[in-house]
């Protein structure tokens, strides 16, 4: 031991000092790479988590976007409801993808903006319901319109056939009592058919005017109704996409073009 002691104390002082210097240097090596380690980590949590954040706001956007698509294709078959040539399969071709995708929004909002979409959904199911159940009587009127008339182009056919015989008999001098009171018969038979189906088209007429202009006015009245609260729903999808702006202004807007639309709808009824 008194040897080792005795060698360290021969040792110059500017060898300890180099390492000394030598030991502090790989001491800052040390800390400055720790250091670096530390903040690398922690940049890599930063860089994962914003990664996260942007996949799952993308993930909302995509499924926020479908969602207020697909209700505006629901809203839209409404006015077009008034058409009464306007096929279901028509309908169901515009609203056929709603249930699932509204399904999917479930799975990314929030509570608060499930139940808006809910209630929502709710609203555009009943009015749906009711204005199908409107809208059937009034095709079953069209239909008798279109069976009455059907029957009386039928009639009209076989009174120009019938015409066309007799005209035929009469070029070949053909003298034929009994042939010719058969064709006068089938002739007025014929002739009986469009008086009397005539006669229940223009009561069905009569009929399905008003009622279709009824169901015009309804059509257009639940599309603004359900257009006027749309909002609520709204406003929670815009905040799940971080949307802060002002709501006031999309919902002043919103109103004021469904002003403008029932103004124009009720001109149109006027006339």
């Amino acid at each position: 031991m008194e040897i080792i002691i005795c060698w360290i104390s021969k040792v110059p002082n500017v060898v300890w000092s180099a390492v000394i210097a030598s030991l502090l240097t790989f001491s800052g090596v040390l800390w400055t790479n720790k250091g670096t380690e530390k903040r690398q980590a922690a940049l890599l949590e930063h860089e994962k988590q914003k990664f996260q954040s942007e996949q799952k706001l993308a993930l909302k956007k995509e499924v926020f976007l479908n969602v207020a698509s697909s209700f505006a294709n629901v809203l839209g078959v409404i006015p077009k409801l008034m058409n009464l040539e306007f096929t279901q399969k028509e309908i169901e071709s515009q609203i056929e993808n709603h249930g699932g995708i509204v399904a999917k929004s479930y799975l990314a909002a929030r509570e608060e903006s499930v139940a808006e979409i809910l209630k929502y959904s709710s609203e555009t199911g009943e009015v749906f319901i009711s204005l199908f159940k409107d809208r059937t009587i009034v095709l079953d009127h069209n239909k008798a319109i279109e069976i009455y008339q059907s029957t009386i182009n039928a009639a009209n056919e076989e009174k120009n056939r019938i015409v066309s015989i007799m005209k035929e008999y009469n070029l070949q001098g053909r003298n034929d009592p009994a042939a010719f009171d058969y064709l006068n018969t089938s002739y007025e038979a014929q002739e009986k058919i469009v008086q009397q189906n005539t006669e229940r088209k223009e009561e069905q007429v009569a009929i399905l005017k008003p009622l279709h202009i009824e169901f015009a006015k309804k059509c257009i009245s639940e599309h603004g109704r359900l257009l006027s609260l749309l909002p609520p729903m709204t406003i929670a999808l815009r905040n799940e996409l971080d949307n802060d702006g002002n709501s006031q202004v999309f919902i002043d807007a919103l109103n004021e073009s469904i002003e403008r639309m029932k103004i124009a709808f009720n001109g149109l009824f006027e006339k």
